[in-house]
């Protein structure tokens, strides 16, 4: 009993275990120091080892339960109520603070599996961008033209990337944005817009080349064609470019080889002119941005709206990620598909003049000689000789002399009719292919070609006037009656006649 005592004097517990243990060491002493009987002693300590049982087995369980929860209960920011030592109180403290724990792990639970579908659905539509993305680009980069290029770009950003009121608009032939079979927010058609027009946010977007995304058009200046387009809610505004494959100073044939736009592959010129350029055009504002929509370097090819409309994915700067990723795998497509032509174009074309190339000439010519037999046809040719080449050449250089084999195509061009069909023979020598063409029509067509040659100032940059002459030979088969290499031979030697008769002159081979 004394060793029971002891160590409830060391065990933590409140000051009634202090007192009790205190009490019972009393009573040892007491007894063992007086001069009871061993009977009463006997009994005594009976008394005091069941009074000891019986507050060790039922009292100091339950105290000492009650003090662990109150420290349980302060540790997590609860006390028990009046800081009773009552164990009713403390279960029903306890009580309470597990309901709440319970409403807490409910709570807990609950967003943690919000949160689990809102991962799983943030997944799952990046999985489905992602594929967009990858079937888009596929089908984009095995296009072969602009228009299926555009018409699987908007598909995907409707129906893959879930913009319902994406619209897309080209640019035409004339410098006008159009969007094509598709109606604005209150069922009218849509309307054109031309890409100068300084007014509209669409067409200022389009000849910036950049983005714009917006909350609606209240922010910037706008036309009434823009608010039928676009409507009242947040939009996106975004220009589709083509990559750049020739230089400004390939376009222009300027020959300034000291212009700071010569070596730039992608110059936004119709944004920012150089101010160096030696072509100076003096014309009103609108006229020069027309001017710029019809040259090769004018990028802008469409621009795609993405709207807000019912039933259609929210437009912000992060769910229109997906769509900046997909325009430019497009403008990656329009790249290619601007390859493809131009390799079908360099097959068939003369790299310096941008004509008919040798090659293609005689298929060209064996063609119409073919439909000349079958529907009893004239076909007349023109050999085009350029008089003094090589001295033009040695006096003002070969960069020069490739410009003047340019210009002199461009006045071919200028003179021919729609159907007659233009080449570069080869050298400083063209050839013109007249379908349905009588000796008469030929030779004015001929004289014609003479006449703006010789007028025309091949170096405007250098003093004096720099002019040129050509030699003409013709020859026009009825009937389509000779081959290819027999018309080819009979105008070349018309030609050489004419240049042997004081250059400058035309001369028609006949047969009696």
């Amino acid at each position: 009993m004394k060793i029971s005592a002891l160590q409830m004097l060391k065990a933590p517990g409140r000051k009634s275990d202090l007192v009790m243990a205190g009490v019972l060491i009393l009573i040892f002493i007491f007894f063992e120091f007086s001069d009871r009987t061993i009977g009463d002693a006997v009994e005594h300590t009976v008394v005091a080892v069941g009074f000891l049982w019986i507050y060790l087995r039922y009292v100091k369980p339950s105290d000492y339960a009650v003090d662990r929860l109150a420290d349980t209960l302060r540790e997590h920011g609860s006390a028990l109520p009046g800081n009773s030592a009552d164990p009713l109180s403390a279960a029903e403290a306890v009580k309470n603070r597990l309901d709440r724990y319970a409403v807490e792990l409910s709570e807990q639970s609950r967003e943690q599996q919000a949160a689990k579908d809102r991962r799983v659905e943030d997944l799952s539509k990046a999985h489905r961008d992602l594929l967009t993305h990858h079937k888009c680009t596929k089908k984009m980069l095995q296009s072969f033209r602009i228009d299926e290029v555009f018409e699987t770009l908007l598909s995907g950003v409707r129906d893959g990337l879930e913009f319902r009121g994406a619209i897309l608009g080209t640019v035409d032939r004339d410098g006008v944005l159009t969007f094509h079979d598709d109606t604005d927010l209150e069922g009218r058609k849509l309307t054109r817009i031309p890409s100068w027009n300084e007014r509209s946010l669409l067409a200022r977007t389009l000849w910036g080349g950049n983005s714009l995304i917006c909350q609606g058009l209240d922010e910037h200046p706008h036309t009434a064609e823009d608010l039928g387009l676009l409507g009242t809610g947040p939009f996106y505004l975004f220009s589709i470019l083509r990559k750049q494959s020739a230089t400004c100073a390939e376009i222009k044939s300027c020959g300034n080889v000291d212009c700071s736009a010569y070596l730039s592959a992608e110059a936004r010129c119709w944004v920012e002119h150089s101010q160096d350029c030696s072509i100076k055009f003096e014309l009103p504002a609108e006229e020069k941005r027309k001017a710029c929509v019809a040259c090769e370097l004018f990028a802008p090819a469409a621009l795609m709206a993405v709207r807000t409309v019912p039933d259609s994915r929210k437009v912000d700067r992060d769910s229109i990620v997906p769509v900046v990723t997909l325009a430019n795998e497009a403008a990656m497509a329009l790249h290619l598909v601007d390859m493809h032509e131009n390799l079908q174009r360099m097959s068939i074309t003369d790299g310096l003049t941008g004509l008919f190339n040798h090659r293609e000439f005689y298929q060209q010519l064996h063609r119409e000689l073919e439909r000349a037999r079958r529907y009893r046809h004239t076909v007349s040719l023109l050999i085009i000789d350029v008089d003094d080449f090589k001295l033009f050449n040695d006096r003002f250089g070969h960069l020069a002399g490739d410009l003047a084999l340019r210009k002199i195509s461009d006045l071919l061009r200028q003179c021919a009719r729609a159907t007659d069909i233009v080449a570069r023979y080869g050298g400083e020598e063209f050839a013109v292919i007249l379908p349905e063409s009588t000796a008469s029509g030929a030779l004015m067509l001929a004289e014609r070609i003479k006449t703006e040659v010789a007028n025309h100032n091949f170096l405007p940059q250098v003093p004096g006037e720099v002019h040129l002459t050509v030699s003409i030979g013709i020859y026009t088969a009825e009937e389509g009656a000779v081959t290819e290499d027999q018309l080819v031979s009979y105008a070349d030697e018309a030609a050489y006649s004419a240049k042997h008769s004081g250059k400058n002159c035309v001369v028609m081979k006949t047969h009696a």
